[in-house]
Order: C-alpha cells, then structure tokens, then sequence
C-alpha cells in the first residue's frame, strides 16, 4: 500500500507542477519525448491553458483527497474543485498573458456566480447524502 501512496503523490506532484509551469512560460511534455519546452500563450490558446491547468489543479486535489482519505460527498463536488481552480488560473493567466478586458472580467463573474450556486447545492446535496442509509 506504502507504493501505491507514493506514486499517487509523485502524480499529485507531477499534476500541480503541470498546472503551475505554463504561466512561467514552460511546459511538460508528457507524450513523444518527455520534456520541458516552452510555451507560446496568446489571445487565441489562453482559456485553453487556462482549463488545462484548472483541470490539472483539480485532478491534483482530489488526488490528494485520496490520500487524506476525504471523499466527496456530493456529486457536484468535482465542478465546485474545477470551478474554484478556474477561478484561481482565470486572473493568473489574463495578468501574464493578456490586457483585462470585458469579456474576461464576464468570464469572472459567471464563475463566482456559477462556485456560489455549486457550493450551496453541494452542501445541500452532503446533508442528504446518507440519509436512506440507516
């Protein structure tokens, strides 16, 4: 069990490093060679990055969780996490990458109103997670 632990946290490691390295302009290249390359981020590509890190960060999380022995509790558990990182890498990525404009302060906006209502349906829905059980 002590190796299965250690290779979920060398991949807790490895998610949130490839979260984490495209807003220093790297990235690691998994498929075909292996290797840290350099990265061209512009208007065009920079949601993508940014889901790509967000679902990284949150893949690392409930990874984590794992290991701590949490479950989630509700099935909108998994949007809330991914929902909170985009809310994280959202205002990183447009603060390296690009000029706020109006249409990613939108974004911004639909996603605190989307991790307020998910929040709230995810504690409802952990309140009534057990209650056929007994």
């Amino acid at each position: 069990m002590r190796i299965f632990n250690a290779v979920v946290m060398s991949l807790v490691l490895l998610m949130a490093v490839m979260a984490v390295l495209p807003l220093y302009g790297m990235d690691l290249v998994l498929i075909g060679k292996g290797e840290l390359t350099s990265v061209l981020i512009d208007e065009s590509n920079l949601h993508l990055y940014m889901v790509r890190s967000a679902a990284f960060a949150t893949f690392a999380t409930f990874s984590l969780n794992y290991l701590r022995r949490r479950r989630p509790l509700s099935s909108v558990a998994p949007l809330l996490y991914f929902c909170t990182w985009a809310l994280v890498f959202g205002p990183a990525y447009v603060f390296v990458y690009a000029s706020p404009n109006w249409k990613q302060g939108a974004f911004l906006v639909f996603t605190c109103v989307l991790v307020f209502f998910l929040f709230r349906e995810n504690e409802r829905e952990a309140k009534t997670i057990f209650v056929d059980e007994w």
